[in-house]
């Protein structure tokens, strides 16, 4: 039965300057559309009607009772089909019926896991709390030994300040200028820095896997948030309501701290918002089609192993919409269901959906180390220099005073001999 004349809808984005027609496969704006397109017109030609389409900037959302957009449309019967696939929402069945779902688009945020040595202490990583008391254990042990040879020796000039100084550079890799005399405290010696050698190379080769270790703190949308990632978001007007939305916990947070404060500007296309993945440290909201699309091109293989994926927002299915009551709902809907099931929605899924890519050289690259890696040493620099400094102050003081005392007692001896 032929039918003629069906007026239909379709959406452009707000940005229509990306619009270069339905089959612009290029371009990642509009997919909602131009994927959608080719069941439409396949129905077209199946039903044998003509098409006379209306071209929107938006779906539309209720508000104070109305709808906007091609969901206006549906309002007022204006419109009989859309030429889209559309949320499913709830208030949307007032003005619409949704026939299959043609497509199934996921919406992530897409990151890069911050290095180890940016959220925690690499240096204290290497080894266990076990370990590290071990250590210190030992170097107790070694020092109350060396004092005990000195006080049943009479010759050894080991003291008490000098053997701790001896075996502390010992651990470190650091030789004494003070050779002992006795082969006790030589054996002693020799056995602490061939212990120390074995520490040492365990710790060093830990530290260098750790440098170019991804870390594993961010494993949930609560961890992104305490994280220091800056967040933005794709430039979409459902991504704006669902983030108004949402009743995850986690997500209003994400939203309040790191997306709302910056307004407009952490809203961005998917070029610009992968790029700053891809250079800083920083998190993008988006659908995963039109962000897989700018990492295949962007990207080099080791680059794409360092990412990962987050479900901020869990899209409802999309759906081609009909004006609600439509005679032709079942009709449309069985012959949209024949395009299923031999394989006409599969083909162009494959088509219009970037798959994600593959992760196929884990190991290559490495990461140069920074002066954020080095904070901590450079901080611990800083304190033992200012100990340091400290000290001397100490000691000028304590000699200086002691320096005072001797004068003045040198004076008094002096007049009682003159006297």
């Amino acid at each position: 039965m032929p039918y003629t004349n069906v007026v239909l809808a379709f959406q452009n984005t707000t940005s229509p300057e990306y619009f270069n027609g339905m089959d612009d496969r290029n371009d990642v704006h509009d997919l909602f559309t131009k994927a959608n397109f080719p069941f439409i017109r396949e129905l077209m030609y199946d039903l044998n009607f003509t098409l006379n389409m209306v071209q929107l900037d938006k779906v539309g959302y209720k508000q104070n009772g109305t709808f906007s957009g091609v969901m206006g449309k549906f309002q007022n019967r204006s419109i009989e089909l859309g030429c889209l696939g559309t949320l499913m929402r709830t208030e949307r069945l007032e003005v619409a019926d949704f026939m299959i779902v043609t497509l199934i688009i996921k919406s992530s945020i897409i990151f890069r896991q911050p290095p180890l040595s940016i959220v925690a202490n690499i240096f204290e990583l290497p080894f266990s709390v076990g370990v590290w008391a071990c250590c210190f254990a030992l170097m107790a042990i070694y020092w109350i030994t060396m004092i005990a040879i000195r006080q049943l020796t009479s010759g050894e000039r080991f003291g008490a300040i000098e053997s701790l100084v001896y075996i502390i550079g010992t651990m470190c890799q650091r030789g004494s200028d003070i050779v002992p005399q006795f082969n006790g405290t030589r054996l002693l010696m020799f056995s602490l820095q061939l212990t120390s050698f074995f520490i040492l190379t365990s710790y060093s080769a830990s530290i260098v896997a750790l440098l170019q270790s991804p870390s594993r703190a961010i494993a949930s949308v609560g961890d992104l948030v305490r994280s220091p990632l800056k967040a933005g978001v794709m430039d979409t007007s459902y991504g704006r309501v669902y983030y108004q939305e949402t009743q995850d916990p986690d997500v209003q947070e994400l939203y309040r701290k790191k997306i709302k404060p910056h307004g407009e500007k952490a809203f961005l296309e998917p070029n610009e918002g992968i790029g700053r993945v891809k250079q800083e440290m920083y998190a993008y909201e988006g659908e995963l089609n039109a962000a897989y699309k700018v990492i295949k091109e962007t990207f080099a293989p080791e680059e794409v192993c360092k990412l990962q994926e987050l479900e901020a927002i869990k899209l409802p299915p999309f759906g081609i919409p009909i004006v609600k009551g439509s005679k032709y709902r079942e009709l449309i809907r069985q012959r949209l269901m024949w395009q299923r099931e031999v394989g006409i929605i599969k083909r162009f899924n494959l088509i219009w959906i970037h798959q994600k890519p593959q992760c196929e050289n884990l190991n290559a690259g490495f990461s140069s180390v920074g002066v954020v890696e080095m904070r901590y040493l450079y901080l611990f620099l800083a304190v033992g220099f200012l100990a340091a400094l400290a000290t001397l102050l100490a000691e000028r003081s304590w000699w200086s005073g002691m320096a005072k005392k001797l004068k003045s007692r040198t004076a008094i001896i002096r007049r009682k001999n003159e006297a």
